[in-house]
């Protein structure tokens, strides 16, 4: 009996030194990332069968035989792990987005020292110009206004550019430390199953890749699964990144092409048959997710509307300076340039093209400041504008009536030559009563409302109809026809009047509408610096100044289509125009695009074509075409223009409230997402994480548990030797 209890003193010292042994190791472990705690598994050791003589209360099979450990536990709950290893990725997600979008923002410099401010002032200096267009300090300022516009444009450009080859860089170091976790993670299963293939316990090993596991969801959104051997399987939308103890690299970020051939930052596998475009992994939240997200959905697309913004500020306001003459009477340059040369202006190629103050364009061509119109009143009368002009005997050179006149007047500007099919640059008047020149006041309404680049008015004071260039008043047909044309503009401009040979019954011929309005010197004469000019004139000034408040296109696209056949109505392919595959570079799928836009249509026949906004639903870069879905059929050759839907002021607050939203969306995502896991993480952690106190307190009771084994196993020493001395007296 008493050897039978000395080994069952040894089972209890033996148990309780392992079980004080895995609790130090707790202990020493409580501030290890990713250690989980382990807990000793006693049982009873089996029962000794009782031998016959003993009483019937220590019957067969009740005598004990100690305690022993049964296994030791790894305390892991795995559901919490992939709760947390979500909102990890969805954390980290936000933080890098948080990071680069709050320096986005600062980069803009709103709302005191940014583009909206110098927007700002630079309007205020083309102002002064309306009100002094003489004044040489105040034609200075403007050019000052406009390098302080060009050069934030260029900084803020240069900004984003630097963040995005910042996250280019900050990505390609993600994928080293993705490569090299999911090596330890292949590692880690090839021991794990050496470990259990000779039945050790892998608990070790087994938290070490969990953790390992969860520093990859801080990179990426990853999906986990235990095989039967003890290894994992990871996987990445869907892609193997580790199976067994194969490590399945990633390949550094490059810019490859989406299936459109839009630009975009990629990263694939490292045995992609495409290293240089290969088919992108679908990394979904995580440091690398966030990173390609940013690129490819928040900086480039930022990056995009500034181009569309400094392209649409450069078409139109140069529009306006190469239709108007500077201080000498020189037709004026473009006012904004693209740094170099040949290409298209953008938010870091824009430059002021213009450094004298006497070539500031300010003034526009107007017959007002020529000699070649006369007063159309005949002595000393008063023309009453609303009066009928047929018989009008105010008039010096009335037309005929009944019947009055009927003809066209074409009018030439910036290179587009008059047509009637289809009408470009037509005015086709009628002075008898109803027609739409039967009074002056009709014939100006009408004739301006064709949007003929030229505006017609009254002077009273002189009794002289004027006609003035107005670059502002066109329509986006005349862009697309005069881009089509080469896309010069000019000052001058050139009315003809068809002078039709309508006889009346006494054979006498009827007079023009020019000639009756006192303006037949002008006909076919082009109105240039030479006989239409003023220094004075702030007629080119006031355009400028009603861009700022005018509805255009961002970007600048004003173009005709390639096809050659009709289209529409249904979802067409819309082809570049021959000789410019490039020509829809720069629109963007969700674009609002105007096709075949035309004047009024009750000044010309036959009626124009339909005109209709469309949405742009895809962009092919490797053809060059878009996709677009139209109501109306329209013949080859349809006008495309980008749809004047906002200001250009409008254009830029879009992108900074964008940029706002974006940047509070990734605050706001950082904060609900870091709080989400680390509740989670504390759930977990009350589970299977280590408490300090709790090991203290188990180990003060293994080592009184050891103590008392020990005191067993000495008092039963002390028995032995007493039989054993007593047995050698007897």
């Amino acid at each position: 009996m008493s050897f039978f209890g000395l080994s069952i003193a040894g089972s209890a010292l033996d148990a309780a030194q392992v079980a004080a042994n895995v609790t130090s190791d707790n202990i020493s472990n409580v501030n290890t990332p990713g250690a989980s705690r382990q807990e000793v598994d006693l049982q009873p050791a089996s029962p000794i069968p009782a031998s016959p003589a003993y009483d019937t209360h220590f019957g067969p099979g009740t005598i004990g035989d100690g305690v022993l450990v049964n296994a030791i536990t790894r305390v892991h709950e795995d559901a919490y792990d992939a709760l947390f290893r979500e909102a990890t990725s969805s954390q980290y997600f936000y933080q890098v987005q948080q990071q680069q979008l709050t320096a986005t923002q600062a980069s803009l410099g709103e709302p005191n020292a940014g583009i909206s401010a110098a927007y700002s002032s630079f309007q205020t200096a083309i102002q002064s110009l309306a009100a002094n267009p003489t004044d040489k300090p105040t034609r200075e300022n403007v050019i000052q206004q406009a390098q302080a516009l060009t050069a934030v444009l260029n900084s803020t450009a240069q900004s984003i550019q630097t963040q995005q080859a910042q996250v280019v860089q900050q990505a390609g170091s993600m994928v080293t430390q993705i490569n090299g976790i999911i090596d330890q993670i292949a590692a880690l299963d090839g021991q794990i199953r050496a470990s259990s293939a000779v039945g050790d316990n892998p608990n070790t090993f087994a938290d070490q890749r969990d953790y390992l596991i969860d520093r990859l969801s801080q990179y990426l959104s990853v999906q986990t699964s235990v095989q039967p051997n003890g290894s994992v399987l990871i996987t990445v939308g869907g892609q193997a990144l580790v199976n067994d103890t194969v490590a399945y690299h990633l390949a550094a970020p490059v810019i490859g092409r989406d299936a459109s051939g839009n630009p975009v930052l990629k990263v694939g596998f490292a045995d992609d048959p495409n290293p240089v475009d290969p088919t992108a992994i679908d990394a979904g939240g995580g440091q690398l997710g966030g990173a390609l997200d940013l690129y490819n959905d928040k900086l480039t697309p930022y990056l995009n509307a500034l181009n569309n913004f400094a392209s649409a500020l450069g078409n139109e306001f140069d529009r306006v300076t190469q239709s108007s003459y500077d201080l000498n009477g020189n037709p004026g340059t473009a006012l904004f340039q693209p740094i170099v040369a040949g290409s298209v202006i953008s938010a870091a190629n824009i430059k002021v093209g213009i450094s004298d103050p006497s070539q500031v364009p300010a003034a526009v061509a107007t017959t007002a400041a020529g000699t070649l119109v006369s007063p159309a009143n005949s002595a000393d009368n008063t023309i009453d504008t609303s009066a009928l002009l047929d018989g009008n005997v105010t008039l010096n050179n009335p037309p005929v009536s009944p019947g009055g006149v009927q003809g066209f007047l074409m009018i030439a500007i910036d290179g587009i030559t008059p047509s009637s099919v289809p009408p470009v640059q037509v005015f086709k008047y009628d002075t008898s009563p109803g027609g739409n020149a039967d009074t002056i006041d009709d014939f100006i309404n009408n004739f301006n409302a064709g949007h003929y680049g030229v505006d017609a008015s009254w002077d009273a004071s002189s009794q002289k109809i004027v006609f003035t260039a107005d670059p502002m008043n066109t329509d986006l047909n005349f862009r697309a026809e005069q881009e089509a044309a080469g896309g010069s503009f000019t000052p001058s401009f050139t009315i003809t009047d068809t002078n039709p040979t309508a006889a009346l019954a006494s054979g006498v011929a009827a007079t023009s509408l020019l000639s009756a309005l006192g303006a037949g010197a002008i006909s076919g004469v082009p109105q240039t610096s030479q006989n239409a000019f003023g220094a004075a004139n702030n007629g080119g000034a006031n355009a400028l100044l009603a861009v700022f408040n005018a509805n255009v296109g961002v970007g600048a696209l004003q173009t005709t289509a390639g096809n050659t056949t009709p289209v529409g109505p249904g979802t067409v392919v819309i082809q570049p125009p021959a000789g410019d595959p490039q020509a829809f570079a720069q629109v963007q799928v969700g674009q609002v695009l105007t096709i075949d836009a035309q004047p009024n249509p009750t000044n010309v026949q036959p009626p124009p074509p339909p005109q209709e906004n469309v949405v742009v639903s895809a962009v092919d870069r490797n053809t060059g075409t878009i996709t677009v879905t139209m109501t109306q059929a329209h013949a080859p050759g349809f006008s495309i223009t980008t749809a004047q839907t906002q200001t250009l002021g409008q254009a830029y607050s879009s992108l900074v409230t964008q940029i706002g939203l974006d940047t509070q969306t990734a605050t706001t995502g950082t904060t609900t997402q870091t709080s989400l896991a680390n509740n989670i993480d504390q759930a977990r952690q009350s589970i299977d994480g280590i408490n300090i106190d709790e090991e203290t307190q188990n180990l003060i009771k293994f080592q009184n548990a050891y103590q008392a084994a020990a005191q067993n196993m000495n008092v039963l020493e002390q028995m032995l030797q007493t039989l054993i001395t007593m047995a050698q007296n007897i």
